[in-house]
């Protein structure tokens, strides 16, 4: 049987494709990217690569979704859906395009598992579905949209719903918030996350022109990774919504200067007033605790920090 992976050369998909793969489940990635994998450098997935199938796949192309993925549907036992256009201030710069890679990409993907009867379907969301509300949420926590990015995650987990409801499918909706970490470069990030994470990569001198009085739950790629794995594999949890993040709030400029302490020396970092983007931390994590048996690894942001300096040091990801 195999997993049949959205986005699975973006961050946390690649990761969750790692994980799945070292398990010994043949992996089927569908990506853009999937023509170029070489000059991606995610190492990462050399280890694992012969249980990888590649499918350069647009989620917007509707036909080629259906014949790649007809071609692997007799052995398909679950989707997992993670293409998105991250959240920040650029996503309402083009809001047609990234609300529909978000939102029509998953609707085709639902569209897919129905029509191949794939009987399971985790749906990559996001905390952004509770806004700005302050930390604490939970899982009932009511929904509240302060920006387009969040307008598509609240789509997205209404429709996996329905589908799961109308149709009799598995689907289950991860929760996921601001990761970081291997698999991805801080040099080709936005500018906050340049700011704090920039360092390790010998970045110096960003300014953010926000960001400096927010605190968030930044998660290790590793750990939403393990989160989304364990989420799939769980049983019982049809129809569920899950919080995956560290559980801890860190404040940014507290971030650069764990850094500054790791590598030694002062990079000139500076973060502007107000927030990134609106929204509260940390998640209650106590779900997934609780049911599918979650528990984060780099909740101390010291450790990820050292684990993301080493991967960067290693030198193999330089096109990630």
């Amino acid at each position: 049987m195999s997993v049949l992976i959205f986005g699975g050369l973006g961050h946390v998909g690649s990761w969750v494709a790692h994980d799945l793969a070292r398990q010994g489940k043949k992996v089927v990635i569908f990506d853009m990217d999937a023509g170029r994998f070489d000059q991606l450098g995610l190492d990462y997935l050399e280890e694992v690569r012969d249980n990888l199938v590649l499918e350069p796949v647009d989620v917007l192309d509707t036909h080629t979704m259906f014949e790649r993925v007809g071609a692997h549907a007799r052995e398909a036992e679950a989707i997992v859906f993670g293409v998105a256009v991250i959240a920040g201030p650029t996503f309402r710069l083009r809001p047609f395009r990234n609300i529909s890679i978000n939102t029509t990409g998953l609707l085709n993907a639902l569209e897919v598992a129905r029509v191949f009867n794939i009987p399971k379907f985790v749906n990559l969301s996001s905390g952004a579905v509770y806004g700005d509300q302050p930390g604490g949420q939970t899982e009932e926590t009511p929904i509240k949209v302060t920006d387009l990015y969040g307008a598509t995650k609240v789509a997205n987990e209404v429709l996996a719903l329905q589908y799961g409801e109308t149709y009799g499918m598995d689907v289950r909706n991860a929760r996921l918030y601001f990761v970081y970490g291997p698999g991805k470069r801080p040099s080709r990030m936005h500018a906050l996350y340049q700011a704090m994470f920039g360092p390790l990569e010998g970045l110096s001198g960003v300014a953010s022109p926000n960001g400096g009085d927010q605190a968030l739950d930044w998660t290790h790629v590793a750990d939403t990774a393990q989160g989304v794995v364990k989420l799939l594999q769980a049983e019982g949890m049809a129809g569920e919504n899950v919080n995956i993040s560290c559980g801890v709030a860190y404040r940014h400029p507290e971030i650069v200067e764990r850094v500054t302490r790791l590598i030694g020396h002062d990079s000139g970092m500076t973060l502007g007033p107000g927030s990134f983007v609106p929204r509260g931390a940390p998640l209650d994590i106590s779900k997934a605790q609780r049911l599918i048996g979650f528990q984060p690894r780099f909740a101390d942001i010291d450790a990820g920090l050292a684990d993301y300096r080493d991967w960067l040091a290693r030198g193999a990801h330089r096109a990630a």
